[in-house]
């Protein structure tokens, strides 16, 4: 069954920004009552009015920066996109200065003192270096792995690229994919949300995806975000650009001598978005021949656990982004089984990408963007 077929009658989410209104609001409120407490927390030894007056307006303006932000990322304001920056940078800085401010008042409570700068200090300071790691080129990491059917087999594994976010464009695009083809895979995966953004606007970006090295074999599978901006166009698409995408169903493949599975799935959220969709690891593992190897494509890590009749030796997983920005690593486990390299699930080998590229604010704190060669030997 291809692509058209699988995804015909389905329809992508509404594109009525009025609709999320309420939601803003509420986010608003709860933002606000939070930026609060970072001021009485963060400005106690904020001793000259006139400091503190600036600091309530950059609180203040950081606030609204974010929906502005969220706005104009939805609309063909192009040259406000300095606005969308701000918007994100702050909502990274926001999540230092709230964090700290809960550790000073912790302090506070256990040792009470005067000084609580720091947490602008703080806040500030790993909000430069963060910003940093997120605008730097991704890492190359490299991992092996043992199997003596696969020696010498190598695939690249990209995920979470969010093409169309803030400076994750064609260029930036065009420069990861240089760095593939340097390494001339025989095998290349992404692992969902390629995207960020309306097709319409974001699509031609991915033409440049054809210059990937001919004599590798291309896959693809779909992460929420394909969905939350509407799907069915980019399977579509990434066919056209020489992908094969697999949504619960499976490729073999003959390597030196020996059979490859590679099979794949839709993200699990498919079914929020798409009425009767679903995402089926036993299916798409499902298969009557003998094969030395199998290999799962699922954008999230916690598909391991979707799967009830079939196995597999290795999923190849992204969404979690390494966690992004610490704290938040504490959060994404409490989802996920693991949040950034391997670890074994019922007798399956589970990796999480930490992403290529990044969502949200364009930072990175305990964690790195990255391009992943797995090599077998």
């Amino acid at each position: 069954m291809g692509f058209k077929e699988y995804m015909q009658g389905s329809e992508g989410p509404p594109n009525d920004l009025i609709k999320v209104l309420p939601f803003i609001l509420i986010i608003l409120i709860i933002f606000g009552w939070a930026n609060y407490f970072i001021f009485l927390i963060s400005s106690r030894s904020l001793d000259h009015h006139n400091l503190k007056q600036l600091y309530i307006l950059v609180l203040t303006l950081g606030l609204f920066s974010m929906p502005v932000g969220f706005f104009i990322s939805h609309s063909k304001k192009t040259h406000l996109s300095f606005l969308i920056w701000t918007g994100y940078i702050w909502m990274g800085l926001f999540n230092f200065l709230f964090f700290f401010s809960l550790i000073e008042f912790i302090l506070f409570i256990l040792l009470p003192h005067n000084f609580s700068f720091w947490v602008i200090i703080a806040s500030f300071s790993i909000g430069i270096w963060s910003l940093y790691h997120g605008l730097s080129a991704p890492l190359l990491n490299i991992h092996k792995l043992k199997s003596e059917k696969l020696q010498g087999l190598k695939l690249v594994q990209i995920s979470d690229l969010h093409i169309g976010m803030l400076h994750l464009n064609e260029r930036w695009l065009s420069k990861i994919i240089d760095r593939i083809n340097n390494l001339n895979p025989d095998i290349i995966a992404i692992t969902g949300d390629l995207v960020e953004g309306d097709f319409n606007r974001i699509s031609p970006q991915l033409n440049v995806l054809k210059n990937l090295t001919i004599s590798s074999k291309k896959y693809y599978i779909t992460g929420n975000h394909e969905y939350i901006h509407g799907a069915g166009t980019w399977e579509t698409k990434l066919e056209e650009l020489g992908f094969t995408t697999l949504h619960n169903q499976n490729e073999i493949i003959s390597f030196n001598q020996s059979k490859l599975l590679i099979a794949g799935v839709p993200d699990r959220m498919i079914g929020r978005f798409i009425k009767n969709k679903e995402s089926l690891p036993d299916v798409a593992l499902q298969n009557t021949q003998l094969v030395d190897y199998k290999i799962l494509l699922a954008h999230q890590p916690s598909s391991v656990f979707d799967l009830k009749i079939e196995t597999c030796d290795l999923i190849l997983s992204g969404h979690t982004h390494g966690g992004q920005i610490f704290p938040f690593h504490f959060f994404v486990r409490s989802l996920h089984p693991v949040i950034v390299g391997f670890k074994t699930i019922n007798n399956i080998l589970v990796f999480a990408h930490q992403g290529t590229g990044l969502w949200g604010p364009p930072m990175r704190w305990f964690s790195r963007g990255e391009i992943v060669l797995i090599e077998w030997d």
